[in-house]
């Protein structure tokens, strides 16, 4: 499983462990059951109450045992997909540029999907299936080479047909992987546009585009279940075929009934996980589909995890009080030369001019680290920001965005958010301050209302008020606010400035309306030259 986490890790060891010994215990029940058929047809001196008897116990064993396979299976499936889900999740917030919210989907869904299938029902039925058809077809070769070769034929020619059928499951799976990834983007970008949408009356566009594309998924998908069935027709048939070669063979070497019955009986026994190995076939053409998607998503993820902060920092239950010198170097608009350095000091209001909202979202966004650069150093009071442990770090600056969605969870949770290390009272406090107090009081929960969707059930500028509360938690050294003025009612600017006014750090701000005054004391240009 070339770049996907090890299969053989943790506990996932010992669940295989228990997987393999099924398929050896279900060997000896399938052993135990022909020998006991022999006996019951040819009994002897035996009893045939206590030979039936043995082949009751010897069937709830073999029953037994399959129900514990699943079991077993699904565990080491869902462990599995547990960590690469979580991996896909960490990838997905580390990156710079992370895929769309229906690619992601894609991948948490469909993708994790066909892993999970591998694993629990491909991988697991052959850790089964091997031991099982082994000691079956070991047993036979006991009771006579011939009949042995009789089982082991179809179950060869098996193998020859699958592997022929594999690379077009492969092909069909890949494409039915696309064309699901394509509808779930587009899906997901048609619901975040949908105001818009609507009012340009272009539901009916939309909807046939849909219709487009989810004739196309439907079109893969048969086209696969069309190799599929192939597959599985194909280990059905060498399951009859070996039973119907396993009885000719007898007649024709003159092997007795009773060791005919008895070989017969296993191949009963193993028909059922030879069909599934065949299935197996299957679901690894699906996984491989998927893993070509998945182990580059998960590569974005670092070996290493996040360094601990030390100890008195996590113990840390009171706002800093780092105010000082701000030093921002090598921030670099587009591809254009980089800007002048900007040296502040705590109390300053810094006002930052930029080709657009893009473009300033970019220097923000590159200033606390979310987009990469080797040529940029952000030093508060000597601590670079961008090398610095991420707890110190969010304690060091904060940041509110204009139209960013809020994650799901508690208000009171969500004005804690960047720092959940501050006592309750902390969040209480920032909100009162920016004018949410009296809001979240008329909600029925209070503030342990959950947001959903984004922040509902909150208005756009509540929202707005919630982020700036959270930025502003524990009054960090650095804060900055890009175009937030703009999803703030007239009570919220008002609140905006005045907090500004009076905050005790550097301030960095962005805005777009000509009417928005928050007090800065000079400008910082991060622009391209206008060409001659």
């Amino acid at each position: 499983m070339a770049g996907l986490p090890k299969l053989l890790r943790g506990k996932r060891r010992a669940l295989t462990a228990l997987l393999i010994g099924t398929g050896v215990g279900s060997a000896t029940a399938a052993g135990a059951t022909a020998l006991l058929m022999m006996l019951l047809i040819d009994p002897g001196t035996h009893n045939t109450a206590t030979v039936v008897a043995g082949l009751t116990a010897a069937a709830v064993a073999v029953g037994g045992l399959r129900a514990v396979e699943r079991v077993l299976a699904e565990k080491l499936g869902q462990d599995y997909i547990h960590e690469i889900r979580t991996g896909l999740v960490k990838a997905a917030l580390r990156a710079e540029r992370g895929p769309s919210a229906g690619i992601t989907i894609a991948r948490a869904t469909n993708d994790l999907a066909s892993v999970r299938n591998w694993v629990s029902q491909g991988i697991s039925p052959l850790i089964v299936g091997i031991p099982l058809v082994l000691g079956a077809t070991a047993f036979v070769w006991a009771l006579s080479p011939a009949l042995a070769a009789a089982v082991a034929l179809p179950l060869v020619l098996l193998a020859g047909v699958l592997a022929f059928l594999a690379r077009a499951a492969y092909s069909r799976a890949r494409t039915l992987r696309r064309r699901r990834g394509r509808l779930a983007a587009h899906l997901a970008d048609t619901l975040a546009a949908a105001t818009t949408i609507k009012a340009a009356s272009g539901q009916a566009r939309e909807m046939r585009r849909i219709t487009t594309l989810s004739s196309t998924v439907a079109e893969a998908a048969v086209h696969r279940a069309r190799i599929a069935g192939y597959i599985r027709g194909a280990a059905a048939t060498a399951a009859a075929t070996g039973v119907a070669a396993t009885a000719a063979t007898g007649v024709w070497q003159g092997i007795d009934t009773a060791t005919i019955i008895a070989a017969m009986t296993i191949l009963g026994i193993i028909a059922a996980p030879v069909t599934d190995m065949g299935r197996a076939v299957e679901y690894h053409q699906n996984f491989r589909a998927a893993r070509r998607i998945l182990a580059p998503a998960l590569a974005a993820d670092p070996a290493e995890p996040d360094p601990a902060p030390p100890a008195e920092q996590r113990a840390r239950t009171e706002p800093s009080s780092d105010q000082g010198q701000l030093k921002i170097t090598g921030i670099a608009p587009r591809r254009c030369c980089p800007a002048e350095p900007l040296d502040a000091q705590a109390g300053e209001r810094i006002e930052l001019h930029a080709d657009g909202p893009d473009e300033a979202t970019a220097v923000f966004e590159t200033i606390i680290g979310l987009r990469l650069s080797t040529t940029t150093q952000v030093l508060i009071n000597g601590v670079d920001l961008h090398t610095t442990d991420p707890t110190r770090r969010r304690q060091l600056v904060g940041y509110a965005v204009a139209g960013a969605s809020l994650e799901r969870g508690t208000i009171a949770r969500a004005v804690r958010y960047r720092r959940p290390d501050l006592h309750p009272d902390h969040g209480t406090a920032a909100l009162e301050q920016v004018g949410l107090t009296e809001i979240i009081a008329q909600l029925p929960d209070g503030q342990s209302t959950r947001l959903t969707r984004g922040g509902e059930p909150l208005t756009t500028s509540a929202r707005a008020k919630l982020l700036l509360a959270r930025a502003t938690l524990g009054s960090p050294a650095l804060l900055l606010i890009n175009r937030l003025d703009q999803d703030l009612d007239d009570n919220g600017r008002a609140r905006l400035d005045a907090l500004i006014t009076d905050y005790p750090g550097t301030v960095i701000t962005y805005s777009t309306r000509s009417d928005t005054k928050l007090g800065t004391t000079r400008t910082w240009r991060v622009t391209c030259p206008t060409p001659h």
